[in-house]
């Protein structure tokens, strides 16, 4: 009879299956994959990866879960290092929308969340919604940013507003891209305020 794992094996495991099966998903999108080549691409078997995901659909929001993890640390990275964070943000928001995650989430038919917000709660108890508020309250924090002035559920909206940009067919191709860009000197003026 094999050991038990520890909790840290079994969170190393997870890890892998999320980071390994990552890449195929956004290559092919997550309908157009099976478990059985989830659990291949992290070098496991489909037995482990029902040991941490219930179905696909489990398995997507965990991915989403990691992805915003991945997102929230690298704009605490950036805060630390950046000297003109300002201008290191604006970069950064721009660059974060053309990331394969980005285009990921842009393409993938989120359905399986129930309209994504409140109606699908996460492991520790928060919503999606609740995740991206408290983990843009932390971020503005650690900015030195005044959080009753700068709202973070103001700039979870305006985030969403640009991944509506990047992604709705009702926006007229040819100005997308400058109409995404106005918005997000808009969404760093609210932030820093003065000129964008």
């Amino acid at each position: 009879m094999p050991r038990a794992l520890t909790e840290r094996e079994k969170c190393a495991q997870c890890r892998r299956l999320l980071e390994k099966g990552r890449d195929i998903v956004f290559e092919r999108g997550i309908k157009k994959i099976s478990v059985d080549e989830i659990a291949d691409a992290a070098g496991f078997a489909k037995g482990t990866f029902y040991q941490h995901f219930a179905s696909k659909e489990a398995y997507l929001h965990a991915l989403v879960w990691h992805i915003h993890q991945q997102f929230f640390a690298q704009v605490e990275r950036l805060i630390a290092e950046t000297a003109d964070l300002r201008t290191g943000l604006r970069d950064f928001i721009v660059r974060l929308f053309a990331l394969p995650e980005m285009v990921f989430l842009r393409d993938t038919d989120l359905g399986v969340f129930d309209a994504y917000g409140d109606a699908a709660p996460e492991p520790n108890g928060r919503s999606f919604t609740q995740l991206e508020k408290d983990g843009f309250q932390r971020l503005l924090s650690l900015a030195g940013i005044n959080t009753e002035t700068v709202k973070p559920g103001v700039v979870h909206n305006y985030l969403h507003a640009l991944y509506l940009v990047k992604s709705s067919g009702m926006m007229l191709k040819e100005d997308v891209q400058e109409t995404f860009e106005r918005m997000v000197d808009g969404l760093v003026l609210y932030i820093f305020g003065g000129a964008a």
